[in-house]
């Protein structure tokens, strides 16, 4: 102040230096000085008083509005896309930021006094929701709770796990898994697909399920794997709808849950059962050995020499040991080979562990048997003329149950096992069609084209109609089975897809055909 003081006062002694004779100068600066500065220096004040209070008033009515605008509309963003967001108190949106502005200015100029600061404050209300992360954000209850009763029952078998699974999903999203990887069932694979695809185009995150992996590797740590499983049977067609309808909403439950219980490891150890616990924990709470001799104690039964188990079979015995205890394969079949060669007797001539047996042996090597009796495997169609030959599992178990004259238990889930582990040249669909093959104990196509001669020689000629239904010869060939006490019988898809081929030139309106033309077809 004495500085600016200073210079005031050589400013005047300069002027008055430079105007010394010149009195009409002298007397204007006097003028200025002592006449006009006191009046316009009181002008100046008062004015920058009024914009002080002016700016005062309109910055708290602009925070005020502000506050009532972001708490009636919860808007968030995230940095990484670019995305803005909205939270409505059940789901989470993707809104555009044009969409932000329309709303925020038209709420502007209904409040009328920031109308001056329309641009200041609409800088202002963007930069603050540019400052709200979404993974941050806090949903509400409902929103956690359709979050959950859409993974539990129907993926998971218990809200714990679906909790356990959305943290490990938050601690991916937000960076946090500290090198922990989860071993998982091949079949979640897909579920975890469709995850990254929602998560790629909704947050921007190209991998959330990158902790996840299918496989065991040898350079793998017991120390960092844990154990994660899903219903087997779970619909993929419902969890993609799910994902359409709520699958931002999973992300956000997911970030939430994660800040919440700090980590997935955290989760387990402070909130959830014991039972998922050790579960998640088994292979951190064991060793390769503890498990190889909990499944020769569990598994295998010694006896004399001349009893032995080969080695393709001893291997399937242990799938179905690691699968009975809900673990993944967790040790390569060569190692898991060497190690049991440590532990029992084993004949490298025969391939073959000796003074051993199994009690999960004999139906395995009967089935065996039926499959390399009655079944063969044919070169898939390569002309027009040729119809596909195919059988469902339960085909196949049906089939075993009578060769082995109805002593089988057999389900189709182990059935599908022993399959995919002795025939994996086999060609299968969705774990249920087994394509290109033949039985000698049931020949498909010749019960159908008799049931067909069937119809032609005892029930045309009594119709009145020149067309007949695939329903109606599909009941016919269902009568015929019943006459001549074939217990077989094709499924209604199968039946119709042989009328498709065999008389595709003489079906009308999709599944009708020219009664005329089945007995020169059939």
């Amino acid at each position: 102040m004495a500085e600016k003081k200073a210079d005031c006062i050589h400013a005047l002694d300069t002027f008055f230096e430079i105007y010394k004779d010149n009195d009409y100068m002298l007397q204007r600066i006097y003028c200025h000085v002592v006449q006009n500065l006191p009046n316009t220096l009181e002008t100046e004040s008062k004015n920058y008083e009024k914009r002080m209070n002016l700016s005062s008033y309109l910055t708290e009515e602009q925070q005020i509005f502000i506050q009532v605008f972001l708490s009636k509309h919860n808007y968030f963003y995230l940095p990484n896309n670019d995305f803005f967001y909205e939270y409505n108190g059940l789901n989470y949106l993707i809104v555009k930021e044009d969409d932000i502005i329309h709303k925020l200015l038209s709420a502007i100029s209904k409040d009328r006094i920031l109308l001056q600061w329309k641009q200041k404050t609409k800088f202002n209300v963007l930069r603050q929701i540019k400052e709200r992360n979404l993974f941050y954000s806090t949903p509400e209850t409902n929103t956690i709770q359709e979050v959950l009763n859409a993974l539990y029952p129907t993926i998971f078998h218990s809200k714990s796990i679906a909790k356990y699974f959305l943290t490990i999903i938050g601690d991916n999203i937000l960076k946090k898994n500290n090198g922990i990887q989860f071993l998982i069932s091949p079949k979640m694979k897909l579920f975890l697909n469709e995850l990254d695809v929602v998560a790629s185009y909704s947050i921007g995150i190209d991998s959330v399920s990158s902790p996840f992996i299918t496989k065991y590797h040898e350079n793998h740590s017991y120390e960092n794997l844990r154990l994660i499983k899903i219903h087997d049977n779970y619909s993929n067609d419902y969890w993609v709808e799910t994902l359409k309808r709520i699958g931002l909403d999973i992300f956000c439950v997911a970030t939430h849950y994660s800040n919440r219980y700090l980590s997935s490891d955290n989760y387990l150890n402070e909130r959830t059962d014991e039972e998922l616990t050790n579960y998640a924990y088994t292979l951190k709470q064991t060793t390769k050995t503890d498990i190889l001799q909990k499944f020769v104690q569990t598994c295998l039964e010694h006896t004399t020499d001349e009893y032995h188990i080969e080695w393709k079979h001893l291997h399937f015995i242990w799938k179905q040991f690691l699968s009975s205890i809900g673990l993944p394969n967790i040790i390569f079949s060569t190692t898991l080979k060497h190690c049991l060669i440590d532990m029992l007797t084993y004949n490298k001539d025969t391939d073959s562990f000796i003074g051993v047996t199994s009690k999960y042996l004999p139906s395995y090597k009967n089935f065996i048997r039926f499959w390399d009796t009655t079944i063969t495997q044919i070169m898939p169609p390569s002309l027009s003329t040729e119809f596909k030959s195919e059988f469902e599992i339960d085909e196949i178990c049906y089939l075993f149950k009578l060769w082995n004259k109805n002593k089988s238990s057999l389900s189709e889930d182990t059935i599908l096992k022993f399959l995919k582990h002795s025939f994996p040249s086999i060609e299968m669909i969705e774990d249920k069609y087994i394509l290109n093959i033949q039985s000698t104990m049931w020949d498909k196509v010749s019960d159908i084209n008799h049931s067909l001669h069937y119809f032609t020689q005892n029930i045309k000629s009594n119709l009145n109609l020149s067309l007949v239904s695939f329903d109606y010869m599909y009941e016919i060939y269902q009568s015929y089975c019943s006459l001549t006490q074939i217990k077989t019988i094709v499924s209604k898809q199968y039946f119709e897809e042989y009328l498709q081929f065999k008389f595709s030139k003489h079906i009308v309106y999709d599944k009708f055909i020219n009664v005329e033309c089945i007995s020169h077809e059939e």
